[in-house]
């Protein structure tokens, strides 16, 4: 048995390293490849049908998402973690290929828009992965979004249980909680949308956002 689990673990590491070649020749050889403009949805419990339902009704109101006749993707992301351990989706391996999933698309430069809940949205913050909304709407008075202006608090993890530190993200991101759309894909849940840092399709995100607000 534990020769097994060692192999599981090794063959995980090699998947990771795989994982991380692979985007690593996809940064250095993608040149001026022209990505389709892409919209990922992340949560522990994501309806997959609404977002194809969904995708269809968004490009039919901002049909520019197809860029260089490329349609957009709405891709589903299963990630986050269940407090009911005989949840199947409480897979750590399976959670942890999903992060790595939406980190090589960051880091590709393939992803522009994140739709998530707030764990899933925190983490990412935390990680620097979005734009300050002051950025996505520059010399916009944004005041009239009073609470669903979007900043995480900071953790310290250097002890077994991360406590916050008193400091905060920069306002990255919007709640969308309640969103009839929204709801559809990810039920009762707090959402927000978030634009990549380094979207090569600001105006597009823009106009995804505002269409959600």
């Amino acid at each position: 048995m534990k020769n097994k689990s060692a192999l599981i673990k090794n063959g995980f590491a090699l998947l990771i390293a795989g994982v991380l070649v692979f985007t690593f020749l996809g940064c250095s050889s993608g040149g001026n490849k022209t990505s389709p403009f892409q919209i990922a949805f992340c949560s522990l419990y994501v309806n997959e049908s609404a977002v194809s339902d969904y995708g269809a009704a968004l490009l039919n109101s901002i049909p520019d998402l197809s860029i260089d006749g490329k349609a957009p993707l709405f891709t589903p992301m299963i990630m986050g973690e269940s407090q009911n351990d005989n949840q199947l989706s409480n897979d750590p391996m399976a959670n942890m290929a999903s992060i790595m999933k939406a980190a090589a698309v960051v880091s590709t430069g393939d992803l522009d828009v994140m739709i998530a809940d707030m764990d899933n949205g925190a983490r990412n913050a935390r990680s620097g992965m979005f734009m300050n909304v002051s950025d996505l709407f520059p010399g916009e008075d944004l005041s009239a979004l009073g609470t669903r202006l979007l900043s995480f608090d900071i953790l310290n993890t250097d002890s077994y249980q991360p406590v916050p530190t008193g400091e905060k993200t920069p306002v990255c991101g919007i709640s969308i909680t309640g969103n009839d759309q929204m709801k559809k894909i990810f039920g009762d849940q707090e959402i927000g949308v978030f634009v990549v840092a380094n979207t090569k399709n600001l105006e597009l995100a823009q106009k995804v956002v505002r269409s959600l607000l």
